[in-house]
């Protein structure tokens, strides 16, 4: 078997596989574990591999598989996990030097469930600095370079969750995402990447960067993969995903901010998406929104305002030790003030449900999932305003879905680095990855 091929295959195939005996789980993660240990690009992917524990987790699945006792069809399958999420007897870094480098006596919770039906965790990938930027341009730990173009970055902040599925060290990964931070990387990578409801999977062992804001998600390769991460992070029975006709579909496409400074490739790009989609017989509709303009107001402080309260207090210790420009983001929360933080927090409430009334009747909103390409690594080091204006810009579009609360994902278009973003009610996950089921199918 050459493992090399099953990179363009579904996680469900090579299930399959694994289940007529044509793959072994242990070969496949020996596969993984060598190629990792091979490739010298993979220590800026990986902050830990745990190859023992992943052999024993493969053994453990071919067993399983021989007697015709496999737990689910992710079982034996090897991802990567994202370096904020505690694995017991091993360190919880999310990318800093300021955090505790105590062992984890614990794994988080979601990882117990992923463990549970069978998924190998092949290690924890690099991050950026407490998971407080869209780039993924990390000069304290590691920075994963963009797989497409070495001089750029592959944003952030599940920069290596991201690497390690597109340089196909594993079939999948988790990351986080607080404002963006699976969908930009995926974009960023050609992948698929979902932002899920806030509070739908637990948060348990897992480091905090705003709790109001906080999600996890899988990074994958298609739309089926997806789904099966997610039934397993929400341990919920698995279902097969809809199949929809495109003329079913309503969508909107907001026309406030989502469309300012935006790169021409990438409107292009989203463009020529948007036609196909209208081809296939979808109606898609264009309209402004006042929340959406709020919301992006109240964002800038509300999440400063709780990334600081949860990590000020580390970062006054040893302020030096971060990248500047991180620093001085965090540092935008220090002075706003409970009363002003706790009024925007309501008022950002009141938006969510106002804008879910206007948006009734709507299958999707549709947006570019970043207005900007990645940018170059080099001038993100050199030229610190550079990296704060394109790092809030990268985060812009996304950030919308994380303080209104909806589910998102994002899709890969034509072009490279140029995603294509869908967004939905909340707990809608099975009916937003249905419609894009049907939206990646279209040519």
């Amino acid at each position: 078997m050459d493992f090399e091929n099953l990179k363009n295959k579904k996680i469900k195939d090579v299930s399959k596989l694994i289940e007529k005996g044509q793959v072994c789980p242990e070969e496949l993660t020996h596969f993984y574990l060598e190629k990792i240990s091979r490739d010298s690009r993979a220590k800026d992917t990986f902050t830990e591999v745990f190859k023992k524990s992943a052999l024993v987790s493969a053994r453990e699945s071919k067993k399983r598989a021989k007697a015709g006792l496999r737990k689910g069809a992710l079982d034996g399958i090897p991802i990567s996990v994202k370096d904020l999420a505690d694995i017991k007897g091993e360190l919880t870094a999310g990318g800093s030097s300021l955090t505790n480098k105590k062992k984890a006596e614990k794994n988080a919770v979601f990882v117990d469930d992923l463990k549970s039906q069978g998924l190998i965790i092949l290690g924890k990938t690099h991050m950026t600095e407490l998971a407080f930027s869209g780039l993924g341009l990390n000069p304290i730990t590691a920075t994963p370079v963009n797989p497409y173009n070495s001089d750029l970055v592959s944003g952030g902040s599940s920069s290596g969750s991201a690497v390690s599925v597109s340089r196909n060290y594993c079939l999948a990964s988790i990351g986080s995402d607080t404002g963006g931070s699976v969908r930009i990387p995926a974009a960023w990578n050609n992948l698929v990447g979902l932002k899920t409801t806030h509070n739908i999977i637990d948060l348990t062992g897992v480091l905090k960067l705003c709790p109001s804001f906080d999600t996890l998600g899988p990074i994958c390769k298609n739309i089926d993969d997806t789904n099966l991460l997610f039934n397993a992070m929400t341990k919920s029975k698995f279902r097969n995903l809809r199949n929809y006709k495109a003329g079913q579909f309503n969508f909107l496409i907001i026309k406030n901010m989502f469309f300012e400074q935006i790169d021409s490739d990438i409107n292009d790009s989203f463009n020529v998406a948007i036609d196909k989609i209208i081809k296939s017989g979808a109606t898609v509709e264009y309209k402004k929104i006042s929340e959406i303009d709020r919301a992006f107001e109240i964002s800038k402080t509300v999440f400063p305002a709780e990334a600081y309260a949860m990590w000020g207090h580390e970062i006054e210790k040893n302020p030096e030790k971060m990248f500047a420009p991180i620093r001085e983001r965090f540092r935008s929360g220090q002075h706003i003030l409970a009363h002003d933080y706790i009024f925007s927090l309501q008022k950002l409430y009141e938006l969510r449900k106002s804008f879910l009334q206007k948006v009734k009747g709507f299958d999707a909103i549709l947006a570019p999932t970043s207005p900007i390409k990645p940018p170059n690594i080099t001038q993100l080091l050199d030229d610190h305003e550079f990296f704060t204006e394109r790092n809030l810009l990268a985060l812009r579009n996304t950030r919308i879905a994380n303080s209104l609360n909806l589910c998102a994902l994002t899709l890969p278009t034509e072009t490279d680095f140029s995603g294509l973003m869908l967004m939905g009610r909340p707990n809608k996950e099975f009916d937003l990855m249905s419609i894009s089921l049907t939206i990646e199918a279209i040519k």
